[in-house]
């Protein structure tokens, strides 16, 4: 169960880091031309956002007794020869713990934006909509 946990959350970490700031280039062009915002780019941009978000929080609060930098540990998670398996080990599970937790934040986000979006402009709707009085 393991490496498909780890193949998944490179699998979303490839989206994250890849895929989803073309999708927000590309909402992002289209409602410009149209003028109005659109569900998808505003979904896609909080979740981006709580990606980023989360794994720096998780960076900074669940890593206190660490002592590498960021760019070290990605680099000891693959380089057991450099820094020893005991570090290397670590370094692995800490970076599968930030892309499994950053994923899973970014996911409930992306399914909670479209839901409030779409409660938000239909109450604004119902809010301008003219009152009949009898």
């Amino acid at each position: 169960m393991a490496p498909f946990l780890g193949l998944v959350s490179l699998l979303c970490a490839c989206f994250f880091l890849v895929a989803l700031p073309v999708m927000v280039a590309v909402f992002a062009w289209q409602d410009r031309r149209v003028k109005k915002l659109s569900t998808g780019f505003l979904t896609a941009v909080v979740m981006l956002v709580v990606f980023f978000t989360s794994a720096v929080l998780l960076w900074s609060l669940g890593t206190a007794d660490w002592k590498l930098s960021f760019p070290t540990t990605l680099e000891a998670s693959v380089n057991a020869e450099k820094y020893g398996h005991a570090i290397e080990s670590r370094a692995e599970r800490i970076v599968v713990w930030l892309l499994i937790y950053s994923t899973m934040a970014a996911g409930l986000a992306g399914a909670v934006t479209p839901a409030v979006w779409y409660f938000w402009t239909r109450r604004r709707r119902a809010a301008s909509a003219p009152q009949f009085v009898p």
